[in-house]
């Protein structure tokens, strides 16, 4: 004799919750991701065949514009305060501005990736920055269209600085074939 089976209750599941919490979800990484701002300045690389990748951590930056001006960029944002309170804030105080005005530009400069600097303090900022984290390794950022002077007197503050290894920021070149 064969035994009679049971039949199978089937079961719903409801989805509506785990809908909901990965709107949720989405809306919280939405709202709370920050935007990498825009640069200072837009540059157009120059292009070379070599593939050394750029270091991502502790690393300054000079870029030389296509006009160039010079633009400074420090990759931690803890120099970038240091720099800001041994360099940028005197000269506001120095120039009469109010505290909170200095408070609100040291927010601003917290958040730039760089700023612009006039050719004759580039040493002193360099210097600074130093002081600020030995470990920082500079990198130049050339426009392609970049006088070779610009280029040279940054190559000659950074020899200057004793700063002898440094990247210059290109573009890999495609082979054609």
């Amino acid at each position: 004799m064969s035994k009679i089976k049971a039949k199978r209750v089937g079961f719903r599941l409801d989805m509506t919750p785990m809908v909901d919490v990965a709107f949720l979800l989405l809306t919280f990484f939405m709202l709370t991701t920050k935007f990498r701002p825009p640069e200072a300045v837009t540059i157009d690389l120059p292009s070379s065949h070599s593939n050394m990748k750029l270091p991502e951590s502790d690393v300054l930056t000079v870029t030389v514009a296509k006009d160039n001006s010079l633009y400074m960029g420090v990759s931690s944002q803890r120099t970038r305060e240091r720099l800001f309170d041994t360099v940028v804030r005197p000269k506001l105080e120095n120039a009469g501005l109010s505290k909170a005005a200095v408070a609100d530009s040291l927010r601003k400069f917290r958040f730039d990736d760089s700023f612009k600097i006039e050719k004759e303090e580039l040493a002193r900022y360099i210097m600074m920055s130093r002081l600020a984290d030995q470990r920082l390794r500079p990198v130049i950022r050339a426009d392609n269209k970049a006088d070779y002077e610009a280029v040279n007197y940054v190559i000659k503050v950074y020899k200057k600085m004793n700063l002898l290894n440094f990247n210059l920021v290109t573009v890999l070149e495609r082979e054609v074939r």
